[in-house]
């Protein structure tokens, strides 16, 4: 097949793959509105039942079933084994009509895209870089040991320091330390290169997701002197003031700095603060639009639960708050 032919075969099948995702958007985007708004109805629907419940004109009988209806109400999901699945998988025709692609085949084909060039000139970087983290020791390595331990605690591949998982990462992060001697290692480092294993598996792709990271990110964001990280904080800053000006205000009065919280948001994207449903619709927003994300929905997780944060008006309780309150945010809508 000719250079042409297949430039344009490959651009065919990209755009295949963009109508098929935007497709599936397009019906997840339904079904995330028709199950809103069934959850409004549902809220009317209890709102009219506890009325009667508590209305004095009902006898006994008609009480209990009141009560007997509310408790249906809640248990219902509970009780229910219906899942919402209108789609078949396969059309009259035979041929198949959703996407057999996980998030990882997204991720990888991102990760492959924005180093394409540097792999074809460097097709075997990876494999030398681990050759030569075996024969020499990079200043790194002690604080590469001790942070591996402190990897994503909660997950069952991390949570043995001899697992499979485990060695991966810390031939990454070396590897990493060593492409990159103006770096090194920084803290956070880490966390990036773990989702990166989850989703990829793949050492190498996962080594490479960490490079595609820091070509996102502004230069110097994971520098010594973290300069470009911190002047990230000064932007959130500026935009939480404008945004959300009470809160804003509520934080100045009990002498909250939020970047406390928010730096670390930042500096990993995110891991280990959000569940991971949510953290992985974050990273594929992250990867494809860059740090303008971040901005987006450090902001959303303020005004999600801006009205519970200003009810609080002890400073340790508020930074006590602060550092867990994303993790309980289960909705990713």
């Amino acid at each position: 097949m000719s250079g042409r032919l297949w430039e344009g075969y490959c651009f065919h099948q990209l755009l295949c793959f963009v109508l098929i995702l935007t497709l599936n958007l397009s019906f997840v985007l339904q079904c995330a509105y028709l199950e809103a708004k069934n959850c409004q109805i549902e809220s009317k629907y209890l709102v009219v039942l506890r009325r009667l419940q508590e209305s004095k004109g009902l006898d006994s009988s008609q009480q209990e079933m009141v009560k007997r209806l509310i408790e249906d109400s809640l248990q219902g999901d509970k009780k229910d084994g219906f899942k919402l699945n209108p789609v078949s998988e396969y059309n009259d025709y035979g041929f198949k009509t959703i996407p057999d692609y996980e998030v990882e085949d997204v991720w990888r084909w991102i990760v492959r895209t924005r180093t394409q060039v540097y792999r074809k000139r460097n097709p075997n970087r990876y494999q030398e870089l681990r050759k030569h983290c075996e024969v020499s020791e990079h200043p790194a390595s002690r604080q590469i040991r001790l942070d591996l331990h402190r990897t994503l605690t909660s997950n069952k591949h991390f949570s043995s320091p001899t697992s499979d998982a485990v060695q991966k990462l810390q031939r990454i992060l070396l590897a990493f330390s060593w492409q990159n001697p103006n770096i090194g290692y920084c803290q956070g480092l880490n966390r990036l290169a773990a989702i990166a294993l989850l989703v990829l598996k793949d050492e190498e792709d996962a080594f490479c997701l960490v490079a595609v990271v820091e070509i996102i990110m502004p230069q110097d964001y994971y520098s010594k002197t973290l300069t470009a990280s911190q002047a990230d904080q000064r932007v959130f800053r500026d935009f939480l003031a404008e945004k959300m000006p009470r809160l804003t205000a509520h934080f100045k009065e009990h002498s909250i700095d939020h970047s406390l919280i928010t730096f670390n948001w930042f500096l990993v994207v995110f891991v280990e603060s959000l569940v991971s449903d949510i953290l992985l619709r974050v990273w594929d927003a992250f990867l494809y639009e860059g740090t303008k994300v971040i901005f987006r929905y450090a902001l959303a997780l303020f005004k999600y639960n801006e009205e519970d944060i200003l009810k609080i008006q002890d400073n340790l309780e508020i930074y006590q708050y602060l550092r867990f309150f994303t993790k309980t945010i289960s909705d990713g809508r």
